[in-house]
């Protein structure tokens, strides 16, 4: 059962989806929006767009990530160093 978190109904957490935040009724994690806005440098409404969902959840998602910076972090921190222990022991080059 999904846990819902301090920014309202939009957020939620639940250990089907590895406990990662994520939007309520999908399976859109917030670091997935994190990513494409501050690493691709996407702008809010091409990231609505691009998940189908609405601009409010997107800026929902950003408020989240400002509110727990640390934890979505470590978060992405720790995919990365899987999918490079992954990539080393399959000798899959990056």
């Amino acid at each position: 059962m999904a846990k819902l978190v301090e920014r309202g109904a939009k957020i939620v957490r639940d250990e089907l989806m590895s406990s990662s935040a994520r939007i309520s009724g999908t399976r859109i994690r917030v670091r997935d929006i994190v990513e494409k806005y501050l690493v691709s440098g996407e702008q809010p409404a091409v990231i609505a767009k691009e998940f189908r969902i609405p601009i409010s959840d997107v800026h929902e998602a950003l408020a989240y990530y400002y509110e727990h910076m640390e934890e979505i972090k470590e978060e992405i921190k720790r995919d990365k160093e899987f999918v490079e222990k992954f990539r080393k022991k399959y000798e899959i080059p990056s």
